[in-house]
């Protein structure tokens, strides 16, 4: 057995380490850990490692096949994310043991800490002493059983799963029921037991979920379909819409869930100009070879930074949301335009990954389809904390769209109203926030960008925390952005405008003097090309685009991605809709649209006297509006409408 100590070598070295060792068959030993964080994230080789003391946050996360065995303690996360594999401990380990995996079998020989087994998936979580409260909260799937009692509200908002329980359980989560249980139960129980040489000689009861919350109780009926461009109504009050609205809701008794975006007028791009004559913009067809554009994002701490041909990417969209045809197709887009795609939620999907060159990885709190295999074929990973369409709240997939290869992918029950968490289990604040960081990072070997994703709420604290935390880049997304299914009210009336976003985040790294120091690529609402040159003006690094790709893929804007029975084959998870999808057609018409873009932002560029879009800047705009005037802080100039008016129509 290789000995590694940590008492002569840092924690990223020794996980260097421990990989070397594992791809070469050999069985490490931990010494003098002193409860540090990390200790062996990452491991994909069925190997032991013995640690000889303590371990910090993160013991054994994000591993797969390896065998762990702590002699003493464990803190926060044990096991993180872990697949197959096993761990034992020899103490107590701290919150969230046995967070969010997905086959492992973790064994504590003393107490574990609350919400242990938090969005566990499947496999094993054994506690031999007492669980603290809300163990198995929000748990999808997989088995914990605990020898001693149970803490408060076992099993909240659990959807799937089995708790046993041996000891007293003080009180039931949300949603959760005491049931028999069965003989070969507890013979599987014992065999499991006895395999970890664990005496124990009583019995047990079985909790589960009680079936009653994993659907909305009441269907909302599906409603004729009226195109975005309508859908606010044609006039401020009474409309045929709010009328609607009204009636639905005393049918159903709760608030309406929509895909989409925020339909009511706000300030927008539309409301900003370029203060310069660009009546000659567009003139030179040859913009695009005169204009330095090349864009590389989030090499800030030392990773290979993603390698833009233009300061574009895609934004954020979830196969789930979307059917696999189109998650392809927006894939093979990308590629074809020398830019960057975005996973969105629902894990890593071989449609996504195989079409597009360079990837983007998210995880999101309930950590679904997240895993170490995935986050290593990654060129990117993103935590993503909120976005502009529903800030602060998670994400919903409704059972429509929960089918049997969407629930496998994500390791949650088929059929049910998927409703994400809304932030995640092992980030409390931002303190946490930098472990989990550095936990990524660790499990991938330092190698791809780290970055955030930012629903534009509180964004003058939101980026100063982001850049505290040593994030690569931002991802600060407004209100004007869209969502597969969300609140209406939410989408309509939480959320600050994109141009008010990146005012605030521009402002608040001013007034910490750290200005330039971390990339920003905004994002919610952009439509085109004209809008992306807006938004670099006013400081960002990069624009991303979500549903104008869509729409350059054929979304026909009906207002009914929710429903899962979308006409085009886009926002479906139904293979009869689906097939609709003509993968290579929609790939080529999206890289046509972004190809119309890249000759927008050289023209725009062009004609504002520069030849490298890294010398656009604020100075270039006013504008049009009070309001618009006042949340960007440009100056407020009327006079420039028609122009505005005249570019859109001209710079195609």
């Amino acid at each position: 057995m290789v000995q590694i100590d940590l008492a002569e070598i840092p924690v990223r070295r020794a996980n260097e380490l421990i990989r070397e060792h594992g791809a070469k068959g050999e069985d490490v030993e931990v010494l003098n850990p002193d409860a540090r964080h990390h200790v062996g994230v990452g491991l994909i080789s069925p190997i032991t490692v013995r640690v000889r003391g303590s371990a910090g946050y993160f013991c054994a996360g994000l591993s797969d096949a390896a065998r762990f065995l702590v002699d003493s303690n464990t803190g926060w996360g044990l096991g993180d994310n872990m697949y197959s594999g096993s761990v034992v401990v020899g103490g107590n380990a701290g919150a969230i043991a046995g967070l969010a995996i997905r086959g492992a079998e973790i064994v504590i020989k003393g107490n574990m800490g609350s919400r242990s087994g938090q969005v566990m998936k499947k496999g094993t979580l054994c506690c031999c002493g007492n669980a603290n409260f809300m163990a198995g909260y929000m748990m999808y799937g997989g088995r914990i059983i605990i020898l001693g009692d149970s803490g408060e509200r076992l099993g909240e908002n659990m959807a799937g799963g089995e708790i046993f329980v041996a000891g007293e359980i003080q009180s039931l989560g949300a949603d959760a029921q005491v049931v028999d249980i069965a003989a070969d139960e507890l013979d599987n129980i014992r065999e499991f037991l006895d395999r970890y040489d664990i005496s124990f000689k009583g019995t047990f009861k079985k909790v589960v979920n009680a079936g009653k919350q994993l659907r909305y109780a009441t269907r909302e009926q599906q409603v004729r379909s009226i195109p975005f461009y309508h859908f606010s109504g044609d006039c401020d009050y009474w409309n045929p819409k709010i009328q609607e609205d009204i009636y639905i809701k005393s049918q159903i008794g709760r608030y309406r869930v929509r895909g989409y975006g925020g339909a009511r007028a706000l300030p927008h791009f539309s409301d900003i100009a370029f203060r310069k004559d660009l009546s000659r913009a567009g003139e030179d067809a040859e913009a695009v070879s005169k204009v330095a554009m090349h864009t590389q994002i989030g090499g800030k701490s030392g990773a290979k930074p993603l390698d833009l041909t233009m300061p574009v990417l895609i934004a954020p969209m979830s196969y789930g949301a979307l059917s696999a045809s189109t998650k392809a197709a927006i894939g093979m887009a990308s590629t074809l335009s020398g830019i960057a795609e975005n996973t969105g939620e629902g894990g890593m999907s071989e449609a996504q990954r195989s079409n597009a060159k360079q990837l983007v990885f998210q995880c999101l709190g309930g950590r679904l389809g997240w895993n170490i295999h995935d986050m290593n074929r990654a060129d990117g990973l993103e935590v993503y904390i909120s976005q502009g369409a529903k800030p602060g709240f998670g994400g919903q997939l409704l059972a429509k769209k929960v089918t049997k290869e969407l629930a496998e992918i994500r390791g949650i029950p088929q059929g049910i109203d998927l409703r994400s968490p809304s932030r995640h289990p092992d980030i409390l604040g931002p303190d946490d926030l930098i472990i989990k960081v550095e936990e990524l990072r660790e499990a991938t070997g330092y190698r791809i960008p780290v970055s955030v994703k930012l629903g534009a709420g509180r964004v003058h604290d939101d980026v100063k925390i982001a850049l505290k935390d040593t994030f690569d880049f931002i991802e600060l997304d407004g209100m004007q952005g869209s969502t597969g299914a969300g609140g209406a009210e939410v989408m309509e009336y939480v959320g600050i405008p994109t141009i008010a976003a990146i005012r605030a985040a521009l402002d608040a790294l001013e007034e910490i003097g750290r200005s330039g120091e971390i990339q920003i690529v905004l994002m919610g609402g952009l439509r085109d090309g004209i809008d992306a040159v807006k938004a670099l003006c006013m400081g960002a690094d990069a624009a991303a685009f979500g549903t104008a790709t869509i729409i350059a893929g054929g979304c026909i804007a009906c207002m009914q991605c929710h429903v899962g029975q979308c006409v085009t084959g886009i926002a479906t998870q139904d293979p009869e809709h689906e097939k609709r999808y003509n993968v290579p057609v929609e790939a080529q018409n999206i890289h046509r649209f972004l190809e119309s873009v890249r000759f927008q932002i050289a023209a725009l560029t062009q004609a504002l006297g520069y030849d490298d879009v890294k010398k656009l800047s604020r100075d270039d705009l006013v504008a049009l509006t009070p309001e618009a005037a006042v949340m960007t802080g440009l100056p407020f100039d009327p006079s420039y409408r028609d122009q505005e008016r005249e570019i859109r129509s001209r710079v195609r």
